[in-house]
């Protein structure tokens, strides 16, 4: 039987190392997804194809850039795990031991112990780092999938707003103290709506786990950062010594602005959701993280202020507790922030020295691959060509190729992602 087209090219191609492979036809590279630079006069297409697997000719996809984005997320995955377990050790010494149940909740869901609220955030944490990685591995990102991702955001607008309706029922818009507000463990319908409201704000961060579910589905593992693991992670643990212990009073006022951030947050998705048409009038994304930043020091005073009053009613250990965490949120967003809105101009440069450090022709070869909508030595995802392991004309092989495809994706998606701001305003 004669052997098919792709394994007498590649076959060719290893027996002489000058011999370029030729650029993927349209059928081999059809699924490939495409980096449309359209903004800035560019295209190029088709950085991630397949790969040459086995001596019968088959071909496997290969997901090039998400390697160094993975990596990324198994930081975030470590400290996912990191943060829930301290947090969750800190509730059970220091707010746990010290304070009796709230008996109103006694038989509510997920309310007899701490332990399953803690699996079900490991399984979270577990499932979007590395299980649903794993199971994308190979796959496109789930097609037509904007339909349910604006029911969802949807659903988080109108679920947030009413979490702080309650909040404001049950106190904040009734005579609650700004300053010191014990906790009212009654049975009273004002006591009653605040604590509705604290156990809905609890169950809406298990909710807000959905977010993170989109970001896998569509491969968008860089958006699965330390802040956004963290931040999911450590929420619904804490949550709940503090729904368990104190639903009401002085310590719900963080619930309170952070549902109304959620608002104003789910908003702003629900129309990045609607598609490009709606883009435009996104120019407010860094208000919306100045939005946050401001919470958390609302948060911060509203808090430090008990250690200059005197309140016996408000436990300094959830006080503290609340200030530990949101001086934590504080500096991962502003963070965020600096990088996002700051300096784009040094992580484009950072990555384009990287490129070169990688391989010194990988700018060439780009440069001479994007008039013909394709990256000059890069075929079917696989970069140059491999003699017994050595670099042949220059061109890295082995694992350094896809270090090399990986820069190069990373840094034209950068690109993209710097005209879109510029477009935008954003910048």
């Amino acid at each position: 039987m004669a052997p098919s087209s792709t394994t007498t090219t590649t076959t060719t191609t290893a027996r002489n190392p000058t011999t370029r492979k030729p650029p993927p036809t349209e059928a081999e590279n059809k699924d490939g997804p495409a980096f449309s630079l359209a903004s800035m006069g560019l295209r190029v297409e088709h950085l991630n194809g397949t790969e040459a697997r086995g001596g019968n000719g088959s071909q496997k996809p290969v997901d090039v850039f998400p390697i160094k984005r993975l990596a990324k997320v198994g930081v975030s995955a470590k400290w996912g795990i990191i943060m829930t377990t301290v947090n969750m050790v800190y509730g059970h010494l220091m707010v746990g031991r010290h304070f009796s149940r709230d008996p109103r909740q006694d038989q509510w869901m997920l309310m007899q112990s701490p332990f399953p609220t803690y699996f079900l955030t490991i399984c979270y944490v577990l499932g979007v780092t590395w299980l649903g990685p794993k199971i994308m591995e190979g796959r496109e990102p789930v097609p037509k999938i904007r339909p349910i991702m604006v029911l969802y955001n949807l659903f988080q607008v109108g679920f947030s707003a009413y979490i702080v309706y309650l909040f404001l029922m049950g106190g904040w818009a009734v005579g609650y103290s700004f300053q010191c507000q014990a906790c009212d463990f009654s049975n009273s319908p004002q006591a009653t709506t605040m604590l509705q409201g604290s156990y809905w704000y609890y169950f809406s961060k298990f909710v807000d786990f959905i977010d993170t579910l989109f970001f896998v589905l569509n491969k968008k593992y860089e958006h699965i950062s330390l802040l956004h693991v963290v931040h999911h992670s450590l929420m619904p643990i804490s949550m709940w010594y503090g729904v368990r212990h104190q639903p009401g009073g002085h310590v719900t006022f963080m619930g309170l602005l952070n549902s109304f951030v959620h608002v104003v947050m789910y908003t702003y998705y629900l129309l990045a959701a609607m598609g490009p048409r709606v883009r435009p009038y996104l120019w407010w994304k860094k208000y919306l993280t100045s939005l946050q930043m401001v919470q958390f020091v609302l948060v911060l005073a509203h808090s430090v202020q008990l250690a200059f009053v005197d309140c016996p009613g408000v436990p300094w250990r959830v006080s503290w507790w609340i200030c530990g965490n949101s001086l934590m949120f504080l500096f991962l967003f502003a963070n965020f922030y600096r990088q996002s809105y700051f300096n784009p101009d040094k992580e484009f440069s950072h990555s384009i020295q990287s490129a070169k450090i990688v391989s010194p022709t990988l700018l060439s070869d780009l440069s001479n691959g994007i008039s013909n909508g394709v990256s000059s030595g890069i075929s079917n995802g696989v970069s140059g060509s491999e003699v017994n392991g050595k670099v042949s004309n220059g061109t890295p092989s082995g694992g350094s190729r896809r270090r090399v495809a990986d820069t190069a994706c990373e840094t034209l998606q950068l690109c993209e992602k710097m005209a879109l701001k510029s477009r935008l305003g954003a910048i």
